[in-house]
C-alpha cells in the first residue's frame, strides 16, 4: 500500500496463473547450477522469458491479450485518446504497448533485452529501442503517459535516482505509473531473489513510499 498524501496507489494490473512456490523450488537448484543457462537468464534471454522448464523467470511469455482490460482502465483513468503518446519503461516484448497501439496511440518502449525485443509483437517492433532507462533517447516533454511494470526493482538505488529524473524529464504531465513488486518480510525478499536474481532493489512497501516521497515523485504506483 503506497497511499499517502503524495504517492497515489492505483491497481491497474492483476496477476493470475502464477506457478506455485514449491513447483519453482523443485527446479531452481538444478538450472541455476548450469553456468550457461544462468548467464542467459541474467542477460534476460530465452531462459528468462520462455523456458518453461527453468523454474524461474516468466516460464513462457506469449501474447494472449491478458493486458487488454488493464489498458482500458489506464486509458480511462488518464483520459487518453487516439494520438496520445505513451512510453513503456522496460517494455519486454511490447505486449502492453500493443494494447495502446490498438487504440490509436503513439507508442514507444525501451528495454535492455535483445531477446525480448527480437521476439516482440510484430506490430510494435518499430517503436521499441534497446537501451537503458537511465538515459532515455527522447526529447523532454514527449509523453502523455509514462509507465513501468515490474521494472524498478531490477535497478540499483543509484540507477533509480537517474531513472526517476529521466522519467520526469520526458513526461508532459504527472501521468506516471509504476507497478512495483515489494517484499515486506525477509522470507518474501528471499523468495523474490531466488526466483529472479536480476532484482537489485527488493524493498518493503514502507521503503518505497519513503523513497519516492523523498525523490519528489508525484505519479501513481501499485
Amino acid at each position: 500500500n503506497f497511499l499517502d498524501n503524495k504517492v497515489i496507489e492505483i491497481d491497474f494490473f492483476r496477476t493470475s496463473g502464477l506457478r506455485s512456490t514449491e513447483e519453482r523450488r523443485e527446479k531452481i537448484a538444478h538450472f541455476v547450477a548450469n553456468p550457461s543457462a544462468r548467464a542467459d537468464f541474467l542477460d534476460y534471454g530465452y531462459n528468462y522469458y520462455d523456458n518453461a522448464d527453468y523454474g524461474i523467470g516468466y516460464g513462457g511469455y506469449y501474447y494472449d491479450g491478458r493486458y487488454a482490460d488493464s489498458v482500458n482502465k489506464v486509458i480511462t483513468h488518464y483520459s487518453l485518446k487516439p494520438g496520445s503518446t505513451v512510453l513503456d519503461i522496460g517494455c519486454a516484448k511490447g505486449f502492453i504497448l500493443f494494447e495502446f497501439l490498438k487504440h490509436g496511440m503513439v507508442v514507444a518502449g525501451i528495454d535492455l533485452s535483445s531477446y525480448a525485443l527480437q521476439n516482440a509483437k510484430t506490430e510494435v517492433k518499430p517503436y521499441l529501442v534497446k537501451g537503458t532507462c537511465e538515459s532515455l533517447p527522447w526529447p523532454s516533454n514527449s509523453f502523455d503517459l509514462v509507465y513501468s511494470k515490474d521494472t524498478l526493482p531490477h535497478l540499483t538505488e543509484l540507477q533509480l535516482r537517474k531513472v526517476l529524473t529521466e522519467v520526469d524529464r520526458v513526461s508532459k504531465t504527472s501521468n506516471i505509473f509504476f507497478e512495483i513488486p515489494v517484499g515486506n518480510t525477509k522470507q518474501q525478499r528471499e523468495l523474490i531473489k531466488a526466483w529472479d536474481e536480476t532484482h537489485q532493489c527488493i524493498k518493503s512497501t514502507a521503503w518505497w513510499r519513503e523513497y519516492l516521497n523523498e525523490m519528489g515523485f508525484h505519479g501513481q504506483v501499485c
